[in-house]
């Protein structure tokens, strides 16, 4: 039946009909491959930074230098000792993943002084030790330490107790940290003697006006003389890390890969190459 209403309707528009070659065209295939790209393309520069952290303006200043400066704790047995270590292992490594190669790496002798103080004037663009951190807020440690180390106590004399015994220790250190702490919950007759240096420290026990001296394994094994012995006093671990400018990508850098050479048995093949043992928390 035929009314007004139809007749005011608008003919319906013919659907034009694709050709034949673009109804065989495979849209819908392609759109989700492309859409699975892009996912897994997301995935990756979430769960691999490292691409877009290796192509920073920081290293890229370093690549055009042709050098990446690492301060070490020189004349530290099996850290960086006669040009060999851990310490040396770690910073060829770096150079490899900066410049492809581990020719473009120079070492810098430092120590807790000299450190901040080359990192400040630009000589260095990173520092290894067993430093938790220097006092200047400028500066940080990367999150994952690289080794990890004893705190012994090396003495002329094999004590069986700490108790009454004056103990010289380098002040603002993780030794001298870990020293208290026993001091507390331990030996509470512990007598603590800060020095500022290790050759003070090495003066005083010679001259017996401390009993015994606190350092790491390392160090201790380095200036150890025929007399003195490493007493078994389970004082802690130190880690030793990486330090740099606060703002240095080198850091993420370090962070990324230290803990990919801890999963995968890197440092501790080192550790066995290179005669040295990882602490208790290591």
């Amino acid at each position: 039946m035929e009314t007004k209403f139809n007749e005011d309707l608008q003919p319906k528009k013919k659907r034009v009909r694709r050709t034949e070659w673009q109804e065989r065209l495979p849209i819908k295939p392609v759109l989700s491959a492309a859409v699975i790209v892009l996912l897994i393309a997301v995935l990756v520069a979430i769960n691999r930074p490292m691409t877009t952290v290796l192509s920073s303006p920081e290293l890229d200043v370093i690549r055009s230098s042709g050098v990446l400066r690492v301060g070490v704790d020189d004349g530290v047995t099996g850290m960086y000792q006669n040009g060999s270590g851990y310490e040396r292992a770690i910073a060829e490594q770096l150079a490899t993943l900066i410049f492809g190669q581990t020719e473009g790496v120079s070492f810098v002798p430092v120590d807790r002084y000299t450190g901040p103080l080359r990192l400040s004037d630009g000589d260095v663009d990173l520092v290894l030790m067993s430093m938790q951190s220097f006092p200047q807020e400028a500066f940080a440690k990367n999150a994952v330490p690289f080794f990890t180390d004893r705190c012994v106590i090396l003495a002329y004399v094999p004590y069986d107790s700490l108790a009454g015994k004056t103990v010289a220790v380098l002040e603002d250190t993780p030794s001298e940290t870990l020293l208290y702490q026993y001091l507390e919950s331990v030996e509470p007759e512990l007598v603590v003697h800060p020095a500022a240096d290790y050759y003070s420290m090495r003066v005083q026990l010679r001259a017996g006006t401390v009993d015994a001296v606190c350092l790491p394994r390392t160090v201790a094994a380095s200036w150890r003389e025929a007399r003195t012995q490493i007493l078994s006093f389970d004082l802690g671990a130190i880690p030793y890390y990486a330090i740099a400018k606060k703002d240095s990508v080198l850091l993420e850098v370090c962070d990324e890969f230290f803990y990919d050479w801890q999963n995968d048995g890197t440092f501790r093949a080192w550790a066995k190459s290179f005669g040295v043992e990882w602490g208790a928390n290591g």
